[in-house]
């Protein structure tokens, strides 16, 4: 692999880190429409939630490195604490968005589940299961409170795009695939930004 896309991949997976701080900034500056108007549970638990996802990336970047940036699908503590944090922080944001009893133990549960799933089989595909409930939940949450069907396109770029460029990393070996992995996950949580800023305004 050419050092000129080692480099690129290695700021696609950085960029991460660029929309975490601005979707938190997005919520402190319209805190006060998030609290009072439309009351949200917990900012906090939002932000904890962004913070998991800066976390996961930090995780993925360290095997990363280790393997020189050529990627190569196995199982590792590692690779588990990026899929952990993953759900982690899909499941802070949507228990701080709303309420709801029934929900908020099915995402707790998956929270919990997820990094005992990983491995199972040797494999990573029990811990799909978990990963999908959670990411419906977040969306559903999303919508529930902006109102916005733009949310969706989150699942497109960060449950479709980003799956559909790891299997084709995986089944052809060929790294440039790895390069959009990382940006169409950051378009994804780009997208809920922008719905977060705009909703106000509406």
């Amino acid at each position: 692999m050419s050092p000129a896309l080692k480099v690129a991949i290695a700021l696609a997976h950085f960029s991460v880190y660029g929309v975490v701080a601005l979707s938190i900034w997005i919520f402190s500056k319209r805190s006060d429409f998030y609290t009072h108007t439309v009351k949200l549970r917990s900012l906090p638990s939002i932000y904890w939630g962004y913070a998991c996802f800066a976390i996961a990336t930090s995780y993925e970047v360290a095997e990363h490195v280790g393997d020189d940036w050529f990627y190569v699908s196995k199982l590792s503590t590692l690779n588990n604490l990026f899929y952990s944090f993953i759900v982690f922080g899909l499941g802070f944001i949507a228990l701080g968005l709303k309420k709801n009893k029934w929900l908020d133990g099915l995402l707790i549960v998956c929270m919990v589940v997820t990094p005992l799933l990983y491995g199972m089989g040797d494999s990573k595909s029990a811990i799909q299961i978990p990963q999908l409930i959670t990411a419906v939940i977040f969306i559903y949450r999303w919508y529930i409170v902006m109102k916005d069907w733009r949310v969706f396109l989150y699942l497109l770029f960060s449950n479709v795009l980003a799956l559909g460029f790891g299997i084709a990393l995986i089944a052809t070996g060929k790294q440039a695939f790895h390069l959009f992995i990382g940006p169409s996950s950051a378009i994804a949580l780009l997208i809920l930004g922008y719905v977060a800023w705009v909703r106000p305004q509406r």
